[in-house]
């Protein structure tokens, strides 16, 4: 009768040690992680999950850039005293003008009556870009800093 040899490491069989690594690399590839990013947190260019139909803040992200938005709150901070005084300031209107992107704009409507809970407020804005002047109605929030930071923005009817 024919007898199948195994081949040897030196002492021990290899079909088993075959077996055991299998083994191992099977449990321990329950350890590792494999992440796929769904998202992005990028404020110049968000990541658009179904890209169907843009919507309009798809396209104020687009037009208006960090920067620009870092001028507009910052023109909004100067209005800091006259909110805490309670002074009204929907007839006021500011003007912003961004000067590393050329973009400027004027700053009008502004809406503070929740600001006293929520520390936001609401305004309309138009936008002087490279693609034309546009309105944009936004909300503005205080930070950490109690400066403001604008926290939405979208393409507003005219």
């Amino acid at each position: 009768m024919y007898r199948m040899r195994s081949y040897t490491a030196g002492h021990m069989k290899i079909q088993p040690l075959a077996a055991l690594c299998v083994a191992l690399a099977t449990a321990l590839g329950g350890c590792s992680q494999f992440s796929v990013p769904m998202g992005s947190n990028n404020i110049d260019s968000p990541t658009l999950l179904t890209g169907s139909i843009p919507s309009a803040s798809d396209v104020a992200y687009a037009d208006i850039n960090e920067d620009d938005r870092s001028v507009i709150a910052q023109n909004l901070d100067t209005i800091g005293p006259d909110l805490a005084a309670g002074k009204p300031t929907d007839a006021l209107s500011l003007t912003w003008l961004n000067s590393i992107s050329g973009n400027s704009g004027t700053l009008s409507s502004i809406n503070a009556s929740t600001f006293s809970e929520t520390g936001c407020l609401g305004f309309k804005t138009t936008a002087n870009t490279i693609v034309g002047i546009k309105l944009y109605s936004g909300t503005a929030c205080r930070d950490v800093t109690q400066k403001f930071a604008v926290t939405s923005l979208n393409v507003a009817d005219a």
